[in-house]
């Protein structure tokens, strides 16, 4: 077990929750050396202190833990020193009382995302507690060093999926944190092929995944074929949207964004792959030349950082390798190259995805080998003199050539489709 002392730097006011639970601490104690059980203890704190019931459990649990611990000896709550200052007038009544408070406690759960009465926002260095409905304190707490927040990050998303209990105890001053660290690092995956990739393609609106195996002589085969239609979260609400409606889609498609990427982590597993093969981006706020609409797709309402970031997480936590690769050219290689009518544009474009990060610093990996004979008559004769995918990007941009296979297109070829009304976007596997 390992347990954090972090600085509370806020005042969420909390003495009076913490002197309670002091009473309710010697109470329990003191009703455990006569002989009650922890049960008993629960109930009598309940009934006299009014306060909610794992409140009242977490104080007879760690009672009982002090009472093993001493052997049902007696204790003097707040030792013998500040007992004899206090009788010799050193100190005041209520700085006697103030040092027989003992930290506030509450025991960590699995099943309510790590504690009952706390939620964790670590990234943003807070805890809130939540002691009964509509009362809510936030506890703010000093930042941490880069490599205990990546830990901190773990134990939330863990206790976000309700594998790991986090113990949580405060006083005026600071703020104690109990997990157990060696869940982080049984969650790895077993049995991971490492001539297996995961490729992702994001765009705005939709989101490719495909599976490749790799045999001896370098060649793959696709194992795998999906897309994630976000088009009903990220399409234009229309004049008669208000504020909250706006809201409402924006955390929505958040929320909706975390959900896929914990799927594409189980595919992960499902799959047996050892690397998850994301494009290498880094975009800023601009004019793409495409729209009002466009813009406020790629600038405002796009994910990607929060998508990504979900995925590192992840892959941390369940110990496969993430590589991002730069995605020049993906598209247009994708659709030439392994495009059809069962295999979409996104699709297309994590293939080459995965393909490259199979073995992404390797020279001459890169691109696949360019053969204008690969493709059909039509585009035999229009692509004369393409040597590379540049000048065939360049040619089919200057022709104004459509090359993409739509989804729109060929969405009736998926074996599997479903539209999740709850979660509002649509879900399509082809073979």
């Amino acid at each position: 077990m390992k347990t954090l002392k972090l600085a509370i730097t806020n005042n969420p006011d909390l003495s009076d929750a913490i002197r309670v639970y002091s009473s309710m601490f010697r109470m329990a104690y003191n009703r455990l050396q006569e002989g009650c059980s922890e049960n008993e203890a629960r109930k009598r704190l309940q009934n006299l202190f009014g306060v909610c019931s794992w409140l009242a459990s977490s104080a007879a649990k760690e009672a009982h833990g002090v009472v093993t611990l001493n052997k049902g000896k007696k204790v003097l709550f707040g030792g013998k020193l500040n007992l004899k200052q206090y009788l010799k007038g050193l100190i005041t009544k209520e700085q006697f009382r103030q040092k027989r408070l003992m930290p506030l406690c509450s025991i960590g759960e699995s099943n309510y995302h790590g504690n009952r009465l706390f939620s964790f926002d670590f990234e943003n260095n807070v805890v809130n507690y939540k002691p009964s409905r509509g009362i809510r304190k936030e506890i703010k707490f000093c930042p941490v060093k880069k490599k205990l927040a990546q830990e901190l990050a773990k134990v939330q998303e863990l206790a976000d999926q309700k594998k790991m209990p986090v113990t949580v105890k405060f006083t005026d001053k600071y703020l104690f944190l109990t997990y157990d660290e060696t869940l982080i690092y049984n969650e790895a995956y077993k049995g991971l092929e490492q001539n297996r990739v995961l490729g992702i393609d994001m765009n705005p609106n939709y989101i490719g995944v495909s599976v490749i195996e790799f045999d001896k002589n370098d060649e793959f085969k696709v194992l795998h074929k999906e897309v994630f239609d976000l088009t009903a979260l990220t399409k234009p609400s229309g004049k008669a949207s208000t504020h909250i409606k706006s809201k409402y889609f924006t955390n929505k498609l958040k929320h909706e964004t975390l959900a896929i990427a914990h799927r594409i982590n189980k595919l992960v597993d499902y799959w047996k792959c050892s690397k998850l093969a994301v494009e290498d981006l880094s975009m800023k706020p601009s004019d793409k030349q495409k729209g009002k609409t466009f813009n406020r797709l790629a600038n405002n309402k796009w994910e990607r950082q929060l998508f990504v970031n979900k995925l590192k997480m992840l892959a941390g936590i369940h110990r496969y390798e993430l590589v991002e690769v730069n995605p020049a050219y993906s598209s247009i290689v994708g659709n030439f190259a392994y495009g059809n009518e069962n295999t979409p544009d996104m699709v297309a474009a994590s293939i080459e995805i995965a393909r490259r990060a199979y073995k992404k610093f390797e020279k001459g990996w890169f691109y696949p080998r360019f053969n204008v004979e690969t493709q059909d008559e039509r585009w035999k004769q229009t692509l004369g003199g393409v040597k590379s995918w540049k000048d065939l990007f360049r040619k089919v941009k200057e022709a104004k050539l459509k090359y993409r296979f739509l989804l729109s297109d060929y969405f009736g070829n998926a074996v599997f489709s479903n539209f999740y009304n709850k979660r509002k976007w649509n879900y399509y596997i082809f073979v």
